[in-house]
């Protein structure tokens, strides 16, 4: 193989590290090969964000020096882990090769516990090498990552403050509302979240209300899975948002971040909602958008370049028993990656709208894909005449991108 690169990653002595030892599969220039037995090393350097590294990279037999990945936002729920992002530029070791590489881009995705790890590394070398590194350690296997959800979509952990079947405010865990919101107006705002024993499946449900500020002006009920901000007495105004940006190092009472991760293609999004206003001629609203993982607000305030794909529903209307909604996901770009959503539900699609009575419940939030499991980059031995395009989450894709595609269960590398 021309130019090979080999990635090992040993262990090194730190009590907040943990090394796994698997099968490491490199593609560089469309070529393959297998390296046995290999090491990548994890750090834990706070309470969700931490250090991949990759050490003694080598080239050709050159030795480039450790690459480490810092900062890695992670989310851990059921004792697993998923780690996504985008770094420029990378950290190199060997002060020879630093001025070279200083630019260069490395996409992480993994998913471990303290047994695996899953991981696809992508060395964006085509600058400086003419080249696109891809590395995937491990057996995709170990863990459903091909089709990943929302946490918490079906409302039934509420963390700290949670008091069953009472109106007693709270946050349901990965969502937020005006309790944990920012802004300088946020004391006005009330308390717009309870948990619900209304439920459409299981124990609870999310139940947001409108309320009144000083008994006249109508404050939308909100729930989000970034972090809202309330700046503006003038409801419309953009400085009241709901907001998403994976480099916020700050977490809510529940020790969790203002942000999920997403590292997927979904087709569509379904929930389940009964809604009540007394205003006629009033809508509730819901709107989900996938970004790069950078900031990104709703309602915006500016043109936006990071968004991967939007769906939007604006006329939720009064429902008394659980009506099911789905909501197909609009892509508005192939060449950037997946890696947060943002996903919002509001009493009213007009800020400050209807009579701030509105109540609405929510439930079983869940993304849908359309992709088959057998088309993941597990199966790729099958004889197939499908000439689909699939990334390698198994999720599919319009046209062939940078990377690895999956067509006919091939891999087709392009740089």
């Amino acid at each position: 193989m021309k130019k090979i690169l080999t990635l090992i990653a040993f262990l090194v002595s730190s009590l907040s590290a943990m090394a796994y030892t698997d099968n490491l599969v490199l593609s560089v220039d469309g070529e393959f090969m297998e390296v046995p037995n290999s090491v990548v090393l994890i750090e834990n350097t706070s309470e969700y964000l931490y250090k991949f590294v990759m050490k003694n990279f080598q080239m050709d037999e050159i030795q480039m020096g450790d690459i480490t990945v810092e900062n890695v936002p992670g989310v851990t729920i059921n004792g697993v882990t998923r780690l996504n992002v985008t770094q420029l530029p990378v950290h190199i070791g060997s002060s020879m090769w630093a001025s070279l590489l200083s630019d260069v881009t490395v996409n992480v995705s993994a998913t471990f516990n303290e047994e695996k790890l899953y991981a696809v590394v992508e060395i964006d070398l085509r600058e400086q090498l003419d080249q696109m590194v891809v590395g995937e350690f491990g057996s995709k296997d170990y863990f459903d990552t091909s089709y990943p959800q929302l946490l918490n979509g079906g409302f039934e952990d509420w963390g700290v403050d949670a008091e069953n079947g009472a109106d007693k405010v709270s946050e349901p865990r990965y969502w937020h509302s005006f309790s944990s919101a920012s802004g300088s107006l946020v004391e006005l705002t009330g308390e717009h979240c309870f948990i619900s024993t209304d439920a459409h499946n299981g124990q609870y449900s999310a139940c947001v209300k409108a309320s009144k500020v000083f008994g006249l002006v109508v404050a939308n009920g909100t729930l989000t899975t970034g972090r809202l901000n309330a700046d503006a007495m003038i409801a419309a105004d953009p400085k009241n948002h709901s907001a998403i940006d994976l480099s916020v190092t700050e977490l809510d009472r529940n020790k969790n971040p203002f942000y999920q991760i997403l590292d997927a293609r979904p087709d569509s999004i379904v929930f389940y909602v009964k809604y009540s206003t007394g205003l006629e001629g009033t809508l509730a609203n819901m709107s989900a958008y996938i970004t790069d993982g950078t900031y990104y607000q709703a309602p915006e305030d500016n043109t936006y370049e990071n968004k991967v794909a939007v769906a939007e529903k604006p006329d939720i209307a009064p429902c008394t028993e659980w009506t099911r909604i789905s909501v197909p996901f609009t892509y508005l770009s192939e060449e950037l990656k997946p890696k947060a959503i943002l996903v919002t539900f509001s009493t009213c699609v007009t800020p400050g709208g209807g009579a701030g009575d509105e109540v609405l419940l929510v439930d079983d939030v869940e993304l849908i894909y359309k992709a088959q499991q057998e088309a993941s980059i597990t199966t790729l031995s099958r004889p197939s005449t499908d000439n689909t395009i699939y990334d390698l989450q198994g999720c599919r894709r319009t046209t062939l991108q940078r990377g690895i595609n999956i067509v006919n269960g091939k891999k087709i590398i392009i740089k």
